[in-house]
């Protein structure tokens, strides 16, 4: 199967080898039939057809608070054996009704929706009433998963609904929250009936794309959702662990089925088990659809602050709220409050000038010729110099003193939501403002102590210290990582750090976790500068801090960094010789070999805007001023360990081999070539408990050593 790293462009198709963009409705509907067709094989299952023999039984009829009330059996399929039981709640007075579907277990949402003048109809395709499992025998023949079993339950409902006089036909309306907001999404995607849909924080298998869900984006993965509840997708679905990129279909492409009908998609940003950045490409992604067809006001997204659970009324009512608007219910324009809105386009667009540098710069290219360090030192200078300009201008500023001197330390609401991890012998250091860590920046020190609390300091009175630089964790920050069991990754990792003697400094980086809002307008703010120049200064911040603790060894002050953690990890060696140690984890693959199978430019430049200079390279990525060899070459001879999976899909390892050749050459230079290690694990891009010993026996043998 081909590798397609990025969403697969909804408005195109594959013909002949040959990618042909969609231009009439004709060929779409053509690629929303294709679209079915690869869902159900590889995620959802096939559904068996309609049964077309509903029988509805009233179990009771009754009228409260001027709303009748009613229990309803379904009876359907084979000999009537298929059941499904469901409530409706029909406000007396003026009909046909828009109707408000939900689970059982949303009961409540459905009575706010009575109020505001729908029908409520909540329906037994949940976990706290569940009528759906039977299917899968009464069907045999059909491979649909649970989620699936209740999403055509869901539409045997619809069946029933359309036999109503009450019922407004052209305005039913779905929702449910997590797994019932997958369900929710997948009953609309299948069935035109349904008007409009809300899919409450659905994450992984909803609202969430496969591709940005695997391990570097520190959300709910699929091998997690496939191992926990295997039984809610088709079990061809595990073999796309760790080849997401494979996937034929994603999940903007299950959105655009829903199009021109009303879209929401409701979630926290700061949610545990999702990663709103990845949610918010798929809300772009779909839209492209809505776009084509004229209707991009009928797709939406209301974000909000809080965890998983529970769900606030206030958000609920908002919910309610699109549902008006899009039904013409109430003049109601809605609004999307997105945090993600960097386009590459437009940042070219107002970067006339710094195209015209790019067209004078001469990349640097290592070779194993260099005679003398002096020899090579002329390049380094070139490196540093083509690698500060892909960083952009750094503002002036000024540095911070005195960090973790504040003796009261002010917590962020958000890590309740999040909350930091705790590490066993550890004291925990709350570094935050009016001490804070360079420009205002909020962390966590975790210095190891003895059963007495005292500090385990070195002979020289001193700690070493790790500082940590997070994955792709938009919504969580530092303080969840990747663990099998999807929760204490971080943890156990800074556990096993602490263990060995080290004290461990983490932030949340910039635009993650704590500091998505921080860097909502970045660009607006920062014209001339990057992200990814901003992190290298707040990592640089942190070394500032350390400094400025007076129980740290400024002399032992190492860098470990995780995906996007380990390139931050490596541009901040190249630039501060106050780096005493590296050690990455499916940091980087090469630039200038970047393709459409490895899009590791693109990445940096289009698709999180980290760097977009980098994407002024992007037709000729062979022109790319610098790369990580170079980068790795000017932090000579910092020692290294690098870990590059074997089986990471962003990363071109046969390319990253032979980029890394020259680099050990120049190590051999200083006389230091056992100082840079390169491991290849038979791994996925995950940092896994394996890793932990690998790295801390490595920053361990770098304190004995020096």
């Amino acid at each position: 199967m081909p590798s397609i790293p990025m969403l697969p462009d909804p408005l195109t198709n594959l013909n002949e080898g040959k990618v042909q963009a969609i231009k009439t409705a004709k060929e779409w509907s053509e690629k929303r039939e294709w679209i079915k067709e690869q869902y159900q094989y590889w995620i959802s299952g096939h559904v068996p057809p309609t049964p077309g023999n509903i029988k509805a039984e009233i179990l009771s009829d009754t009228v409260e608070q001027g709303t009748r009330i009613q229990l309803i059996r379904l009876r359907f399929g084979p000999q009537h054996r298929a059941t499904m039981t469901l409530e409706l709640m029909i406000p007396e007075g003026r009909s046909p009704r828009p109707v408000f579907m939900t689970q059982w277990n949303h009961r409540e949402w459905a009575q706010l929706a009575v109020k505001r003048g729908y029908i409520g109809c909540v329906y037994a395709g949940a976990d706290l009433k569940d009528d759906t499992d039977a299917y899968m025998f009464l069907y045999p023949d059909y491979d649909f998963s649970g989620l699936m079993r209740r999403a055509w339950g869901a539409s045997r409902v619809v069946d029933y609904l359309f036999t109503r006089d009450e019922v407004n036909k052209a305005q039913i309306a779905i929702t449910g929250h997590s797994r019932n907001g997958k369900q929710s999404l997948w009953a609309a995607a299948f069935d035109e009936r349904i008007a409009a849909v809300v899919s409450s924080s659905s994450s992984t298998g909803g609202d969430m794309p496969w591709r940005y869900c695997d391990p570097q984006y520190a959300s709910e993965t699929l091998d997690y959702v496939t191992a926990w509840n295997g039984h809610w997708f088709q079990p061809r679905l595990k073999f796309f662990s760790g080849r997401e990129d494979k996937l034929p279909v994603d999940q903007h492409l299950l959105a655009a089925l829903i199009a021109p009908r009303g879209l929401l998609f409701h979630y926290s940003i700061v949610e545990e088990g999702l990663n709103s950045w990845a949610i918010e490409q798929n809300y772009y992604s779909a839209k492209k659809v809505y776009d084509f067809l004229g209707v991009p006001e009928h797709i939406g997204v209301h974000t909000r602050m809080g965890g998983h659970l529970p769900v606030p009324t206030r958000d609920v009512e908002q919910t309610i709220d699109f549902l008006d608007g899009y039904f013409n219910r109430l003049p109601i324009k809605w609004v999307n409050h997105l945090y993600y809105t960097y386009d590459f386009s437009e940042w070219e667009r107002t970067h006339e000038e710094e195209r015209k540098e790019a067209g004078h710069i001469t990349p640097v290219q290592l070779n194993d010729r260099y005679a003398s360090v002096v020899d090579f030192d002329d390049d380094r200078k070139k490196i540093i110099s083509n690698l500060n300009w892909t960083l952009g201008e750094e503002p002036p500023g000024v540095r911070a003193v005195n960090a973790g001197s504040w003796q009261r330390p002010q917590h962020d609401w958000i890590e309740g939501i999040n909350p930091r991890p705790t590490i066993n012998g550890a004291r925990e250091v709350y570094i935050s403002p009016y001490a804070a860590i360079g420009d205002a920046i909020s962390g966590v020190l975790y210095c190891p102590v003895d059963e007495s609390g005292e500090l385990r300091l070195k002979a020289n009175g001193k700690l070493p210290v790790i500082i940590y630089a997070h994955q792709y964790a938009y919504s969580t920050g530092f303080s969840k990582g990747y663990d099998k069991d999807g929760r204490k990754g971080t943890t156990d990792l800074f556990n096993e750090l602490v263990e060995k003697g080290f004290a461990v400094l983490a932030i949340d980086m910039y635009g993650f976790g704590t500091r998505i809002e921080e860097a909502k307008h970045f660009y607006t703010r920062y014209a001339k500068w990057s992200k990814m120049g901003k992190m290298v200064h707040d990592l640089r911040s942190c070394i500032d801090a350390v400094e400025d603790i007076d129980y740290l060894d400024t002399a032992h002050v190492y860098l470990l960094g995780n995906a996007i953690g380990g390139s931050v990890s490596l541009l901040t060696a190249a630039v501060d010789n106050r780096v005493a140690g590296v050690a990455t984890v499916a940091a980087f693959s090469p630039l200038r070999t970047s393709n459409s199978q490895f899009e590791t430019l693109r990445t940096y430049s289009h698709l999180h805007g980290f760097m977009p200079r980098l994407g002024l390279f992007a037709a000729n990525p062979e022109a790319t001023p610098v790369d990580f060899g170079e980068i790795i070459a000017a932090a000579a001879p910092t020692p290294m360990l690098i870990i590059a999976p074997q089986l990471d899909s962003h990363t071109d390892l046969p390319a990253l081999k032979e980029m890394l050749v020259p680099v050990h050459s120049v190590y051999n230079l200083f006389g230091r070539k056992d100082q840079l290690t390169v491991s290849y694990p038979t791994e996925i891009n995950r940092m896994t408990r394996e890793m932990y010993g690998e790295v801390s026996a490595f920053f361990v043998s770098l304190v004995k050593n020096k």
